[in-house]
């Protein structure tokens, strides 16, 4: 069954996300509580209600991921949405599904990176003639990772990744962490370096929100390997920094920092990094500083809506064709039905752990 349409807004009561109440459970369709509170919040994105954190986490075995699937299949339009505008990841070891909504802090920031990470790389290819076809075929490039363990999938999206093309994964992922996001960095890193068997050679995290502090750090995660029993290697994951401050409280650069260096053969796994020089791309700590700040700059900017602005003009909007509107007793209805959803959320979650749905939705918990 399709979702209820939401675009109208009603006043629901408190809720896991902000934004329009909860499309009913369908008896057809049979679908578990926290299924129906997924699909409610991908459709509150579309309809101008995203979540109010930027990492949302919901509680979700890798049935009710499967049925996830099928129902976004069901619902052609809203399927098409969240393919292409909402990022979310599904960690079926965890059982957790987060939803992804970056600040502009946070892509800025990522987007100054790529750009000065590329620029590394050009200066590579000026300095080591050796080193062009192979970097010539590195991109950074968008979009959820798909891998599969035992049986189970992993959805990872990350904020930022470097994909050699003739790789099957890419080789650099880089995550750009805030509060939420902060306890599930090292979860990411195992997910991410294991389950691609050590394709992705190494996983960054940039921390960039501390309380009351201007402070910013990296860590680091790489694959060790060491001969197993029976005689196949064995892999796991190491963090080989962590938390190093690259902006100290007051906002300046650490210079004892090593800033963030990125070896070329990292770019790619080994059997196409093989035999290139000892070389990488560094982006120093004064570098990752005015990166930063550039970006709190624009953040800044988006939200306090500073700079010059032009003269006001008289507003003439087209006529829109009115949208067919609830009555005051549907309204009640899908307020109850919410009501009745959100019970049967708490009752499933409480056979699954000691945490409620909406306590984990807001938490800092790890994916």
């Amino acid at each position: 069954m399709a979702l209820l349409d939401l675009s109208q807004q009603t006043t629901p009561p408190a809720s896991i996300v902000d934004g329009p109440p909860t499309p009913p459970l369908s008896a057809d369709a049979k679908s578990s509580a926290r299924v129906v509170a997924i699909l409610c919040a991908f459709k509150s994105c579309q309809t101008g209600y995203p979540p109010s954190v930027p990492w949302t986490v919901y509680k979700l075995d890798s049935g009710e991921y499967e049925e996830l699937q099928r129902r976004l299949k069901d619902d052609v339009e809203l399927c098409e949405y969240v393919d292409d505008k909402v990022r979310y990841d599904y960690d079926p070891v965890g059982s957790r599904l987060v939803i992804r909504m970056p600040t502009t802090l946070h892509d800025t920031f990522s987007s100054e990176l790529v750009a000065d990470i590329k620029k590394g790389l050009e200066n590579l290819k000026e300095n080591h003639v050796e080193t062009r076809p192979f970097i010539d075929k590195i991109s950074s490039v968008s979009g959820a990772i798909h891998f599969e363990d035992d049986g189970k999938k992993i959805r990872h999206e990350p904020d930022i990744r470097f994909h050699h093309e003739d790789a099957a994964w890419p080789g650099v992922v880089i995550e750009v962490s805030y509060s939420q996001k902060r306890k599930s960095l090292i979860d990411l890193a195992d997910n991410y370096i294991l389950a691609s068997d050590g394709g992705i050679r190494v996983m960054i995290g940039i921390d960039l929100e501390y309380k009351k502090s201007k402070e910013a750090s990296i860590s680091i995660w790489r694959l060790k390997t060491s001969p197993g029993n029976d005689g196949q290697p064995e892999g796991e994951v190491i963090q080989e920094l962590d938390n190093e401050l690259f902006r100290d409280a007051e906002g300046n650069p650490v210079r004892s920092s090593a800033g963030l260096e990125l070896p070329l053969n990292n770019f790619a796994t080994q059997a196409l990094s093989d035999g290139l020089p000892e070389c990488s791309v560094i982006v120093c700590p004064e570098t990752l500083c005015k990166l930063l700040a550039k970006a709190e700059k624009w953040n800044d900017k988006s939200t306090l809506l500073q700079g010059v602005k032009p003269a006001r003009i008289k507003r003439k909007y087209r006529q829109k064709t009115p949208e067919e509107q609830l009555t005051v007793s549907d309204e009640e209805k899908v307020i109850e039905e919410e009501r009745r959803t959100l019970r049967k959320i708490e009752k499933a979650d409480k056979s699954y752990g000691d945490e409620s749905l909406s306590d984990e939705a807001s938490s800092e918990e790890a994916i």
